[in-house]
């Protein structure tokens, strides 16, 4: 029975873990890029500022350049739930310029961030002179939702300690430091919103955590998480090891 769930599991891998993905800003040419942040406005962020919200007007989309955001969405409690982190290179608020639909989420500012911000007007005009940015937006969206597909799949499949080794694994490979043996994860999340990202309930998280944590595989101090056991932990999440 364990074979097969590892095999039904490795099959949808990368969809979940992709390591290491191009940021949106490195799909453009050095030309596109360099354009598309000329016409944009700069500005500067702290943590927790929200600087896009649910529901609002599609105005304007933003440059992350550094830093990272959280994007939430209200469930039906009205409570917000955190769907995904996004860090510098990627850019957030696109798709309800290009709809013109009022926005689906709320993203907030995880650190002292710079954007650019472009207008919906300047956009429109920047991608009809280059449609191969249109392309870059139709493909990153499209990754976005397999990975928000496979997502769901895992919460039907996989018990609350695999689903968590996973979302730890994508956060060490996509928002980690490396310092010597371990792998910092430079991203600051509760336990309520690790709970959100994989479907599960915030006791149930704290009790996988604390297994992790017995068994050495990471590290918790100061509301800081540090990966000690990489390859453990993918192998948790039944992931392929490190440099497959």
């Amino acid at each position: 029975m364990e074979r097969a769930t590892q095999g039904t599991a490795r099959r949808g891998a990368h969809e979940i873990g992709e390591r290491r993905p191009v940021r949106f800003l490195g799909s453009l040419s050095e030309a596109a890029r360099e354009e598309l942040l000329s016409i944009g406005s700069p500005r500067q962020y702290p943590p927790g500022a929200k600087i896009l919200a649910e529901g609002t007007p599609g105005d304007c989309l933003m440059l992350l350049k550094n830093g990272y955001v959280k994007v939430t969405r209200k469930r039906a409690n009205g409570r917000e739930a955190l769907i995904a982190i996004r860090a510098g290179g990627d850019v957030v608020g696109e798709m309800a310029v290009i709809d013109d639909v009022p926005r689906s989420a709320t993203v907030t500012a995880g650190a002292d961030i710079d954007v650019h911000v472009v207008q919906r007007r300047a956009v429109q005009k920047f991608l009809d002179k280059h449609p191969e940015t249109a392309l870059q937006i139709v493909r990153l969206s499209n990754r976005r939702l397999r990975s928000a597909n496979s997502w769901r799949s895992a919460f039907g499949e996989f018990p609350v300690q695999v689903r968590l080794a996973r979302v730890l694994a994508e956060l060490a490979e996509n928002h980690g430091k490396p310092l010597g043996s371990h792998t910092l994860i430079c991203v600051e999340l509760t336990q309520a919103e690790l709970g959100a990202l994989i479907g599960s309930r915030e006791r149930a998280v704290q009790k996988a955590l604390e297994r992790l944590r017995a068994e050495g595989v990471v590290r918790i101090k100061n509301r800081e998480m540090a990966v000690l056991k990489p390859d453990r932990l993918r192998a948790i999440g039944f992931l392929p090891p490190i440099g497959r």
